[in-house]
């Protein structure tokens, strides 16, 4: 009877240890996150807009820029969150100037509405 316990104790311990292999071969390898992904998971307000305009118009300047950011952010350097406006300033000061697609929101009737659109509406009324 102890060498069947022992020979169920030793069956375990190697239906363990396979366990553990194949679990370690079928655990997929992290993948290493893209400059741009890094850069995008940093930003806020807005941010995600101005960096696919900025793209837009200039896309290998831009590039160069997210990779700098990028290697700021994994090395430490860059720790903070970095908002549309503060990306948008960056690139001016780099001289790359564009245009963002803006509108004025109102509150009208319990709704936000552009401006452009209440400013119709009182006219016609």
């Amino acid at each position: 009877m102890e060498e069947d316990a022992e020979v169920r104790l030793l069956e375990q311990r190697k239906l363990e240890a396979l366990r553990k292999r194949l679990k370690g071969a079928a655990a997929p390898a992290q993948k290493e996150k893209t400059d741009r992904e890094v850069v995008e998971g940093l930003l806020y307000d807005r941010g995600d807009e101005v960096l696919a305009a900025a793209y837009s118009f200039y896309p290998m300047q831009t590039d160069a820029l997210v990779k700098e950011l990028a290697a700021m952010s994994r090395g430490g350097r860059l720790t903070d969150k970095v908002s549309g406006g503060e990306l948008y300033s960056i690139f001016r000061q780099l001289g790359l100037r564009f245009r963002l697609k803006t509108s004025i929101k109102v509150q009208d009737r319990g709704k936000l509405v552009d401006l452009s659109e209440k400013l119709s509406r009182e006219r016609e009324e």
